[in-house]
């Protein structure tokens, strides 16, 4: 009904496009916005006007990332943020395609989106590079990964990943990829009391 009409700030609409309308929100400006019954967020930035005070209408992408296009209203809060979030903005669509692909739950999932806001300041090719793994052990076959994998921890089942060492007849078993080094430390934590000779490693990805 909307798409491609011309937004109160100016911009075209578009229903692939993170934006908000909301009555008295300065134009322009950057928002988080978290569904309370799932805790999922997502930035947008308010380029439109809403007629009804207190109400804040998203576009049907920015609504898919926290739920809110199944059951259309929903309780939420809004929180402004500072500029400084533009460039975490700019990218938060390859995060959720990365969540996306590893089935993260809600839990993981808004642990994870919180953890790339705190981790604002770092390099952003380190956020986003997936480098970061947290090796715990080596084993001779492949196979034993099963084993390994029913003994971890439920949010960290999806995430073995084996490697063979080139001409040493062994793989090391490392946990990941995770987006931030502060993620693969609370995952080293967690692993500790079972692994305690495992350790972060950083990977260049391919």
């Amino acid at each position: 009904m909307f798409e491609n009409r011309k937004t109160s700030s100016g911009e075209i609409f578009s229903q692939k496009k993170y934006t908000a309308a909301h009555k008295t929100i300065p134009l322009n400006t950057l928002v988080k916005v978290t569904n309370l019954s799932n805790g999922r967020s997502v930035l947008v930035k308010v380029n439109d006007r809403c007629p009804k005070k207190g109400v804040i209408d998203l576009s049907y992408i920015a609504a898919k990332q926290i739920l809110l296009h199944k059951t259309g209203t929903a309780r939420v809060r809004v929180e402004v943020m500072e500029d400084e979030y533009f460039e975490i903005f700019d990218e938060q669509e390859l995060l959720f395609e990365v969540l996306d692909k590893l089935k993260a739950d809600d839990k993981i999932r808004n642990h994870q989106f919180d953890s790339l806001l705190y981790s604002r300041k770092n390099k952003y090719e380190e956020i986003f590079a997936f480098n970061f793994y947290v090796r715990i052990c080596s084993v001779e076959k492949e196979e034993d990964s099963e084993l390994i994998q029913q003994q971890l921890p439920e949010n960290l089942k999806n995430k073995v990943l084996m490697e063979k060492v080139l001409n040493a007849g062994y793989y090391n078993v490392n946990i990941g990829p995770f987006l931030s080094i502060k993620l693969a430390e609370d995952a080293l934590n967690e692993l500790k009391n079972t692994y305690k000779s495992a350790y972060i490693v950083k990977k260049k990805e391919k």
